[in-house]
């Protein structure tokens, strides 16, 4: 299956935006109607399980989403093709981390997921920050991925190979564990390694935001999850440093958001607090707090997409991210504020999606280790709920401006981005191989 999905990928560069779209739409829908399986290759394995399948899936849906969402840069700019490579090679290049088994050839495709994006910030960017913000995004990741490199490589030069799963070798200390998870916990991001993230999400075209909240924040977690081989966990320190750094740093950014008038800051800071319950799940390693997590890292991929695309098709409409120009927007495009209550009833976990599944299982688990959890937790759900209200009351209700009274409705295509996002958040629900 990983196979076709390659050779097809390959074939989409020649082609134009529709064919693309339908090609990984369809390469998609065969995805997530087969069974993940090894595979092996003549230069490195390909190994698949469930949470690199699941990954691949949403990685596919998301790219297909973000080229739906980016008919703007394809009508006007005269760069369009190059545009449409730039995220085809994303897609291809987080295809191939989300299924590679050896060590060596996972870290090098892991830091080249970051040049598409860089490329797609200071191409496309909206402002002239985008260089700064391009800088960011460079140096935090640089910084995190070097001592990274360092521990693979020993690791590799220990067991003789690189083979991800091997258990050969374990390396233990503070030290080693900090190196070996900074990388990742910048690219989750974890609280305090997450100001590169505010400053891409508003510098980067609809497509940038809609990859990089959807797909590349997975690679921390997925990255977590395939190197926590190579450490021996049996300390604690590591453990309930991240656990309280992260616990603590998403209630802050969930009050922080209630700060924020920049609709793309506040939706790119309520990724950091969802994240932040991910982030402790995984150091826990339990069976529920690694399939909860799961579950997280797909209603968030696939809900911030849609709420970045919404937040596009704002933007489009008044020239403004703030949410005092777009307020009232319900008397003028009830469908779109429709498609934002629908939206952000996903986003506070509200049943029947996704989100609240996976809310469950990690708050049974986190509680299930400490019960010192029960306190912030209840409170981060509190203020979840709360600044996705805010978003939705600042920017619908309210009295419009006169200068925005001949916006149009909803096209037809903006209603598919939106039932494209809103399905699979309720339709996963019933994938119960993720549960149990």
């Amino acid at each position: 299956m990983l196979k076709v999905a390659l050779s097809l990928s390959a074939c989409l560069m020649v082609l134009s935006w529709g064919e693309v779209v339908a090609c990984l739409a369809l390469i998609s829908l065969l995805f997530l109607l087969s069974k993940p399986a090894g595979l092996e290759t003549t230069c490195f394995s390909f190994e698949l399980d469930y949470f690199s399948w699941a990954l691949i899936a949403l990685t596919l849906w998301v790219t297909t989403a973000s080229m739906l969402s980016s008919t703007k840069v394809k009508n006007s700019s005269k760069s369009s093709a190059l545009y449409l490579l730039v995220l085809v090679s994303m897609c291809v290049s987080l295809c191939l981390t989300f299924s590679v088994s050896s060590s060596v050839v996972f870290y090098i495709l892991f830091e080249t997921c970051l040049i598409p994006i860089l490329v797609i910030i200071l191409g496309w960017g909206y402002q002239p920050e985008r260089a700064q913000a391009g800088l960011y995004l460079l140096f935090y990741t640089m910084f995190g991925s070097l001592p990274l490199l360092i521990i693979v490589l020993h690791c590799s030069n220990l067991m003789g190979s690189s083979y991800l799963f091997s258990t050969g070798a374990s390396m233990t200390g503070l030290l080693s564990a900090l190196c070996l998870s900074l990388a990742f916990l910048i690219k989750f991001p974890m609280y305090g390694a997450h100001l590169w993230l505010l400053k891409a999400h508003v510098e980067a075209p609809v497509a940038g935001s809609m990859l990089l909240a959807g797909v590349l924040l997975k690679l921390g977690g997925f990255g977590l999850i395939r190197m926590f081989y190579f450490l021996d966990y049996n300390f604690l320190i590591m453990k309930e440093l991240a656990a309280s750094v992260s616990l603590w740093g998403g209630l802050l950014m969930s009050l922080n958001c209630l700060r924020h008038m920049d609709m793309k800051v506040l939706i790119a800071s309520s990724s950091v607090v969802h994240m932040s319950a991910c982030v402790i799940a995984l150091f826990i390693l339990s069976d529920w707090s690694v399939k909860g997590c799961l579950l997280m890292m797909l209603a968030h991929g696939v809900c911030s997409s849609g709420l970045f695309s919404l937040a596009n098709m704002v933007y489009e409409r008044t020239n403004s991210r703030s949410m005092v120009v777009a307020k009232g927007l319900l008397n003028i495009t009830p469908t779109l504020a429709l498609c934002w209550f629908l939206m952000l009833t996903a986003n506070m976990a509200a049943p029947p999606t996704i989100n609240l599944s996976s809310e469950i299982m990690l708050l049974i688990s986190l509680v299930s280790w400490d019960l010192i959890t029960i306190g912030p937790l209840i409170l981060l759900g509190f203020f979840s709920a709360t600044y996705s209200l805010y978003l939705f009351s600042m920017s619908q209700h309210g009295v419009f401006n006169k200068t925005k009274s001949a916006l149009n409705n909803s096209s037809l295509l903006e209603l598919l981005i939106v039932f494209v996002h809103w399905i699979p958040l309720n339709a996963l629900i019933l994938a119960v191989m993720f549960m149990f």
